[in-house]
């Protein structure tokens, strides 16, 4: 049976970083929540790893090698809180995906995460942003940019509003883009 739902994955993953998370609380220090995410990339290996990275950081994964399988999980689950998602894809590519999320109200609190191959360039990264990708991840994947681009979410959903604005802004975490656009 296909692990895509949220709250199934990764329970023994969960139940060990929770018990991790209370001796933590104990000590005083403050507890980030469990983000559901979503991850939609053909590659088997970067969905094993994303998923096995966000497990050991105590989050719900859902993983999808098809768009339209995981557009139709998430209108029956619900938006996801953040979604990893590669550009290349069969069927609907990853600009017609996030172009569609960027449409559809009930999604605008998701924070899209574009997935880019290492020859990809700016005006791929741009396209993207300019498509909805809040944040660019180039691949090969490293861990502690994953979980460093994971603990700096808030812990609230962003307000519609709060993520069109998000979404417009092109300086996000990509200062090579954004020097580029202000150099012309």
């Amino acid at each position: 049976m296909r692990e895509a739902c949220y709250a199934h994955c990764g329970d023994r993953d969960r139940r060990q970083s929770a018990s991790g998370r209370e001796a933590e609380q104990e000590g005083g220090t403050s507890v980030q929540r469990q983000l559901r995410v979503m991850v939609l990339d053909t590659s088997p290996t970067s969905r094993k790893i994303l998923e096995v990275i966000l497990h050991r950081e105590g989050h719900q994964v859902a993983c999808f090698d098809d768009s339209l399988e995981a557009l139709h999980f998430l209108s029956r689950h619900g938006s996801a809180d953040l979604f990893f998602l590669s550009l290349e894809l069969p069927r609907m590519d990853g600009f017609d995906v996030l172009k569609y999320l960027r449409g559809e109200p009930h999604f605008h609190s998701m924070v899209p995460i574009a997935l880019l191959g290492e020859r990809d360039g700016i005006l791929v990264r741009l396209k993207a942003r300019l498509a909805g990708a809040q944040q660019i991840v180039r691949k090969p994947l490293v861990q502690r940019q994953i979980v460093a681009l994971v603990s700096e979410y808030p812990c609230r959903r962003a307000s519609p509003q709060e993520a069109n604005q998000r979404r417009g802004d092109l300086t996000c975490d990509d200062g090579e883009a954004a020097s580029n656009l202000r150099k012309d």
